[in-house]
């Protein structure tokens, strides 16, 4: 949180320290109106704490913000930008909205998401046992509406099957299950390793060829490329935990072909509750 705090303007940052940095979830920087995600539930941000009203904030400082995270080179973080975020150390992702330059950035920024990572140790335990197996895991679907704790599950996932003696590889597109920067990183396990910043099918094509994991654990499956990376992954004989955005099983409606996973983990009623786990068949575990 001090991290942010520092690319933040004054009084943003001055109204942050009255809140508990556990409960912080997402930041939203918009020239209407400044609100937070604290605890699960979205408040205007001002002087005088949460609230129905809240900060503006102008465009000049929404684009402040953006250098600052950049590190005073947007050139630098391009890749990144044209993509629609920002990674900063530590697993924050800023999301970036303005006017975009098809295929080459976004510019004229007039909104800005900077969520934080939450380490919750045990998060899993209620699943653990639902998937996994003698050596490795079943192939597991983590299912989420946004913000309902699925990567903090899928961190906590991959930190208690490492640790039992698993090799996990986690594809890290956008830096956030594992936020491995500077040399740092959350906790993952002791038998983790990490490929950040590429596709899925890139990743698990190198990832199993050279690391010869025993589990893959990626977030969230937008496209029906990552459909086919994930199941070529699944039938190549590695075990796969991935998530994907939904309230239930109507993303098979949009992926009919995602069949491959053998345990589906639904989300929802609160951050981290889990309202059930299926087979892949949909019948209840």
């Amino acid at each position: 949180m001090e991290s942010i705090k520092k690319i933040l303007p004054s009084r943003i940052s001055k109204a942050l320290n009255g809140l508990d940095a556990s409960k912080v979830y997402e930041l939203r920087l918009r020239l209407q109106r400044v609100s937070v995600n604290y605890g699960g539930r979205f408040f205007g941000l001002s002087d005088v704490g949460l609230g129905s009203g809240g900060f503006t904030v102008t465009a000049s400082e929404i684009e402040d913000v953006v250098l600052k995270a950049s590190g005073h080179s947007i050139y630098a973080v391009n890749d990144q930008i044209k993509s629609g975020f920002l990674c900063l150390s530590g697993g924050v992702r800023i999301g970036v909205c303005g006017e975009v330059v098809l295929g080459k950035t976004i510019k004229n920024f007039t909104s800005l998401n900077i969520r934080f990572p939450h380490e919750i140790i045990g998060c899993a335990d209620g699943i653990i046992g639902l998937i996994a197996r003698e050596r490795g895991c079943y192939n597991t679907l983590i299912v989420s509406a946004p913000g309902i704790g699925k990567t903090t599950l899928l961190r906590d996932l991959a930190r208690q099957l490492s640790n039992r003696g698993s090799n996990v590889l986690i594809a890290d597109e956008r830096y956030e299950i594992a936020a491995y920067n500077d040399g740092k990183s959350l906790d993952v396990g002791k038998n983790s390793d990490v490929i950040s910043g590429t596709s899925k099918d890139f990743a698990f094509s190198q990832g199993i060829r050279y690391m010869r994991p025993d589990i893959i654990v990626v977030d969230e499956i937008t496209s029906n490329d990552d459909v086919k990376a994930v199941c070529r992954a699944c039938s190549s004989g590695v075990s796969v935990i991935a998530s994907i955005h939904a309230s239930g099983f109507e993303y098979k409606n949009r992926f009919p072909d995602l069949d491959c996973f053998d345990r589906i983990a639904v989300l929802g009623g609160g951050v981290g509750q889990i309202k059930g786990v299926f087979d892949g068949d949909g019948e209840r575990i």
